[in-house]
């Protein structure tokens, strides 16, 4: 069998993507679209493997996406979607190509300002119509109290590229904006599927959503997004399923109780977020929990339909792994001779002993 071209870079799409077509077979993959995901606002990848990688050329390119056209090289595919390992491993293999250009690869970020259109809630017209459209979206669509709109310092605008958009900012330890999130909460229908967040164009690998408020000294609940933190005290929303390197660097020194809570459609996800905190609480484990939720709801979604005990009850079932946790993976996904893992083993008093973490970050 000859080689296949671009084979070194297969185990990283792999394991970004899990499901791969091709895979140690052919130059040319097929991966679902995590681009698609996104603006469909699927909780599962579609299965419909549109996004084509070249590992010859380093090249990828969705054939569904033409709005604006998702495609270019393959490096800045794993810096968007992969983890800060994926792209260094990325960057090692590809440095051995004369044609390698790591300057193409590198994003243009901007200094994260709040937009100028920005209207605090606090200083909202009791008397403006609009105004209260978007206080009504939060208060009685999202069933977020007065209290936690100003203690997070959330606010909206009318006009500008984030109209009709609910701003979560994010402030850093200086109190300085470093991201904010954008919730559209207007009536097109079409808007609220396709694009329901926007966001600014900034690395969130470098940045601690809300740092400024963060009590390290207390527990700390790892979620997904922006109104799961809402939900939740001292709650950090990691804005996907991985940690950014600055977050993983601070739980590092800190080391915090923590809890991951994660929503139910990425509980594997979850427990792979415990062994990469496994391998920084050395002497420390039991530090660090996962709470598995008891029902299809992601924790927002649980306390607006049951109300903040059903909240209260997921948070006191924090646990350490058991056991169907060690094989959530092979559950979820039988692995074939090229993908063969060794999770652990058995000792004589039946304990189970992992072997450890995996995607170490």
């Amino acid at each position: 069998m000859s080689l296949v071209r671009g084979q070194e870079f297969h185990s990283i799409i792999k394991n970004m993507f899990d499901d791969v077509n091709g895979y140690l077979e052919s130059e040319q993959l097929q991966v679902n679209c995590p681009r698609c995901q996104e603006r469909e606002c699927l909780p599962f990848p579609d299965g419909k493997y549109n996004l084509e990688i070249n590992t010859a050329k380093r090249m990828f390119r969705c054939w569904k996406c033409d709005e604006p056209r998702f495609s270019g090289s393959l490096g800045r595919l794993i810096r968007t979607f992969g983890g800060n390992v994926d792209y260094e491993m990325y960057k090692s293999y590809a440095g051995t190509f004369q044609d390698y250009n790591f300057d193409e690869e590198e994003e243009e970020y901007i200094q994260v300002k709040l937009p100028d259109e920005f209207i605090l809630f606090s200083q909202m017209d009791v008397l403006n119509r609009e105004h209260f459209e978007a206080y009504n979206y939060l208060v009685v669509e999202r069933q977020i109290s007065r209290e936690i709109i100003l203690k997070h310092r959330l606010g909206f605008c009318l006009t500008g590229k984030y109209e009709k958009r609910i701003i979560i900012p994010s402030f850093d330890s200086k109190g300085e904006v470093n991201y904010f999130v954008g919730r559209y909460y207007g009536n097109d229908k079409k808007m609220r599927k396709k694009i329901p967040y926007l966001n600014p164009k900034a690395d969130k690998d470098v940045i601690i959503f809300n740092e400024g408020i963060i009590n390290w000294d207390s527990v700390i609940f790892i979620v997904e997004g922006v109104f799961d933190m809402l939900s939740l005290p001292n709650a950090i929303p990691i804005l996907g399923k991985t940690l950014s390197t600055a977050l993983f660097l601070k739980l590092k020194v800190m080391k915090p109780d923590v809890v991951v809570l994660l929503d139910p459609d990425a509980y594997s996800n979850s427990v792979e977020l415990f062994y990469t905190l496994s391998t920084i609480y050395v002497e420390c484990e039991e530090r660090v929990k996962i709470v598995k939720l008891p029902t299809n709801e992601d924790i927002d979604e649980l306390r607006k339909n049951k109300g903040m005990n059903e909240v209260l009850k997921a948070l006191y079932s924090a646990r350490r792994l058991n056991v169907d946790d060690y094989f959530i993976k092979a559950l979820k996904k039988p692995y074939d001779k090229n993908n063969t893992r060794r999770f652990g083993t058995y000792t004589k008093n039946t304990e189970w002993k992992p072997t450890g973490a995996r995607n170490i970050i």
